[in-house]
């Protein structure tokens, strides 16, 4: 019954963590009106400024996979080009890391963060009466950060109740890398959201459950797992529309890939460098979280005209291929 009851726990605090979030992704697309789209397709021509939109535009609407939605429409429209696409692609991936770092914060033990984010919460429910429009949007937007932190304290306490269990903790204590990588990205696909990913690792981590190097190999599955939503949608558009859902997806599997062979080689050192750059091990995981996306972003950057040239080389022989198959079935 225990375990029935955290469970339930579990998936009311989920639920509340994801409508915080759909409250302040809604209400921001309102207080901005047009201006998201405007924005991105009148980025500028740098790509290096395309990504500082990009991460700018997801920490504000705590969401990479709206941001990459419009982003794909865009392209459909030629309002954006693949190039300036992918290079937002890159922002989006870092402005995502926010979430993990809010959850993070709000395991201080100096003050009780979610007490103070669950009072924001309740100024805006005040704002949100108010006659004013643009006045009750921004209360939309602070009941939705007090949804977030309430979220966050009843997960917490929901998987407090599984850890007395064996098979709890055995879940963290697989010694198989690739397992862990393949268990990150499954729970995304299946809940496309990172977000809730990423922060249950860090509650996980700040708990002492889930080990440093076991957090990010789930982080690594749990990014790729983020980009399935993407791809499904894409596949009904343009060809240059599922270019840059590709490119997501490639971006995600290089840099799980990278950070895989890291870990395999250099995990332990991995480990002891990340806790040194917070008092806690939920902080530690979510700075992996950023740093990882930050790396790939800037590595991957100066090479964004190239990357976009062999993903149309390699999806156009792939279309002429597919052609080439339909008219040899129907001749």
């Amino acid at each position: 019954m225990e375990v029935l009851t955290g469970l339930f726990w579990v998936l009311g605090g989920v639920g509340v963590f994801m409508l915080g979030l759909k409250y302040i992704s809604e209400n921001f697309a309102l207080i901005l009106g047009g201006k998201l789209k405007s924005g991105l397709k009148n980025m500028s021509k740098s790509y290096a400024a395309s990504m500082l939109c990009g991460a700018a535009t997801s920490a504000l609407f705590q969401s990479s996979v709206a941001v990459n939605m419009v982003l794909i429409s865009l392209v459909e429209s030629s309002l954006v080009t693949f190039p300036a696409a992918c290079a937002v692609i890159l922002g989006t991936n870092l402005g995502t890391t926010v979430t993990a770092q809010i959850v993070s914060v709000s395991f201080s033990k100096s003050f009780s963060v979610a007490a103070i984010g669950a009072f924001v919460g309740f100024l805006g429910f005040l704002l949100t009466l108010s006659s004013n429009k643009r006045a009750s949007l921004i209360g939309s937007v602070a009941v939705g950060f007090g949804l977030v932190f309430v979220g966050i304290e009843i997960m917490t306490k929901g998987v407090q109740t599984f850890y007395g269990y064996a098979w709890f903790k055995n879940l963290f204590l697989i010694k198989s890398p690739l397992i862990l990588l393949l268990n990150g990205f499954f729970v995304t696909a299946i809940c496309q959201s990172s977000s809730v990913v990423t922060s249950m690792l860090v509650i996980l981590a700040s708990d002492g459950v889930v080990g440093i190097e076991s957090a990010v190999y789930l982080i690594l599955g749990a990014n790729i797992g983020t980009c399935i939503s993407v791809i499904f949608v894409s596949n009904k558009m343009s060809l240059k529309s599922r270019q840059t859902a590709y490119f997501n997806l490639i971006f995600n599997i290089l840099g799980a890939a990278t950070f895989f062979l890291i870990m395999l080689f250099f995990g332990k050192s991995v480990g002891e460098l990340l806790i040194k750059t917070s008092s806690s091990y939920g902080g530690a995981v979510a700075n992996f979280h950023t740093a990882f996306n930050l790396f790939m972003g800037l590595l991957l950057l100066p090479f964004i005209t190239h990357v976009c040239r062999l993903i149309e080389i390699l999806s156009c022989e792939r279309q002429k291929a597919e052609k080439k198959q339909f008219n040899t079935f129907t001749s």
